[in-house]
């Protein structure tokens, strides 16, 4: 009866003695990498054996070539099991009987070889030498383009704070910093309300004109093509995220399932992500070898929906802007750009789109924001008239809850406030916004004569700060206040305690 025993693994050879075979590990590589061969089996009567091994990538087929043992020494093959195939196993491998070396070779099932594995030689790795005689198989080596080889890509993926268009003044286009993309990531609007009043929930919608709650991505890859064996894939982890060629809502590109694998015109692709219902979800970048699908790098970024929104009202006559027009004197401003930059959803607005009963458009934008984009909390802060005007807003919200939804009005502050009723109204704004979770009142008040404007203590507020008698801010005036450092660094880190994004 035949007998089986080991004789060496040389590398990434198998080497054995048949009548029979027994099992070894193997790296055989290409058009990808092949691993972990092993002989599982052996019939004894037919001297058959069986292998498994984990199939190449980029891989169409694998053949087997093997040698006499005795020309291990100079890889001289003498035979070629051709065709079987890329299910990671084979099962009727018969050289004969005696001793044998033999290896497995992806191959792409047409004209096109990989490699045979290396050798140590000298203690550096040697590339193995082809079978040029190919007696069954015929193939042509080509390692040029190996999948196997070193890919070791660039990938990025760049989020943007959301756009704010007609809902309040425009901020500068403004990524999200790199150690925010995970945590707390991107902050992205509901897309539930109806930028182009056609009666139509945006998300809903495609092709929507002036549609401003998309996010933009620009998506970078070095190499700009892969090589043979790899591909760049975009993926999902859920359906709270939809991804779009355009921010109008054209060509969606992961219209179903999770993943879409992309071609890319130059090193950078850019396009939007929509958020139509709520909650959050990741969005990855990677390259992956294939057929396996084994991601060699990749990059992310999570995205969440917003819960609350930001009101930022001017003084009079201020006009909002970023960068602001007057960039030493609308803090403001400054501040609502500050906030919008660390990825909360900001409007800013001069102060007189806010009447006297507290309608307008930034009434209007809160309303939505309720409605239409889930969210539930909110935050108002206003300088001069501005501080009159978030109380007539406020007020009104408040009045109106029952028809608007649910929601908080979680932190309201004002700077030097000053009553709104008309243009001309200089008296202190000292009413605390109704149902205010958290009030901060920052005032001047150096005894204020005629026509000499300064605002007052508010009752009820949590912080009441008279700057006048502060050591920094005893020069400050009702015109400089909104201004100074102490104030807006006061209300920013009040408004973060009390207002998530």
């Amino acid at each position: 009866m035949p007998r089986t025993r080991v004789l060496y693994r040389l590398g990434c050879l198998l080497s054995l003695v048949l009548g029979g075979g027994l099992a070894g590990s193997v790296l055989a590589a290409t058009p990808g990498e092949a691993t972990d061969l092993l002989v599982t089996g052996f019939d004894a009567a037919t001297g058959d054996i069986s292998i498994s091994y984990g199939p190449a990538c980029s891989a169409s087929n694998h053949h087997i070539e093997f040698g006499r043992l005795e020309d291990v020494a100079t890889l001289t093959y003498s035979g070629q099991v051709c065709g079987i195939g890329t299910s990671g196993a084979y099962g009727s491998f018969n050289p004969g009987t005696g001793s044998w070396f033999f290896l497995v070779v992806g191959d792409d099932g047409v004209g096109t070889e990989g490699s045979y594995g290396t050798s140590l030689i000298g203690g550096t790795p040697v590339e193995r030498p082809e079978d040029l005689l190919d007696p069954v198989c015929s193939f042509t080596q080509d390692l040029s383009q190996r999948c196997d080889g070193p890919f070791a890509p660039t990938l990025d993926i760049t989020a943007f704070r959301p756009a704010t268009g007609s809902s309040g003044a425009p901020f500068q286009r403004w990524a999200v910093g790199e150690g925010e993309e995970m945590s707390p990531g991107a902050g992205i609007r509901v897309n539930g309300d109806d930028d182009d009043v056609d009666g139509l929930p945006d998300r809903d919608d495609t092709n929507v004109a002036a549609e401003n709650d998309l996010v933009e991505i620009l998506l970078t890859v070095d190499p700009q093509t892969p090589p043979p064996g790899f591909e760049y894939v975009l993926t999902r982890s859920n359906s709270n995220i939809r991804v779009w060629d355009a921010p109008t809502k054209s060509g969606e590109i992961l219209a179903s399932g999770s993943s879409v694998v992309l071609s890319f015109a130059s090193t950078t692709q850019t396009f939007w992500v929509e958020n139509p219902v709520g909650g959050g979800a990741d969005l990855e970048l990677a390259a992956r070898a294939t057929p396996s699908g084994a991601v060699i790098a990749s990059t992310q970024v999570r995205f969440f929906s917003y819960s609350s929104v930001v009101i930022a009202l001017g003084g009079e006559s201020q006009v909002p802007a970023d960068p602001p027009l007057e960039p030493t004197n609308h803090g403001t401003f400054q501040l609502a750009i500050t906030l919008y930059r660390m990825g909360y959803d900001v409007h800013m607005y001069d102060e007189d789109v806010v009447n006297s009963t507290g309608a307008g458009a930034a009434y209007n934008e809160v309303v939505s924001a309720i409605q239409n984009r889930a969210v539930s909390r909110v935050a108002i802060y206003g300088y001069s008239h501005g501080g009159g005007s978030t109380n007539d807003l406020a007020r009104r919200l408040d009045t109106n809850r029952a028809a608007i939804g649910t929601f908080s009005i979680d932190f309201t502050a004002y700077m030097d406030g000053i009553d709104n009723d008309s243009d001309f109204d200089i008296d202190p704004e000292t009413v605390l916004p109704p149902s205010t979770g958290y009030h901060a009142n920052y005032y001047e008040h150096p005894g204020c004569g005629f026509l000499q404007l300064c605002g007052a203590p508010v009752p009820g507020a949590d912080l009441n700060v008279n700057v006048t008698v502060t050591p920094w801010g005893s020069g400050l005036t009702h015109f400089t206040i909104d201004d100074a450092t102490q104030v807006l660094q006061g209300i920013l880190d009040l408004l973060v305690a009390q207002v998530r994004p």
